[in-house]
């Protein structure tokens, strides 16, 4: 698969998990928290994937 297309459905499964989390985690725990704890998977799920993608194309 072409690398910058990997970027581009990287980008939206996580943006697509963002609202997700967005979404739900409010329901289940206080909302600071929530939020705060939703921006964290954001990250780490970006974190993850570029990190798994940089492992493939090498």
């Amino acid at each position: 698969m072409d690398a910058r297309l990997l970027d581009v459905v990287i980008g939206v499964s996580g943006f697509l998990v963002l609202i997700v989390l967005l979404a739900i985690l409010p329901m289940i725990i206080v909302s600071g928290v929530a939020y705060l704890g939703a921006i964290m998977t954001f990250i780490l799920f970006l974190s993850g994937a570029g990190y798994l993608v940089n492992e493939k194309i090498i």
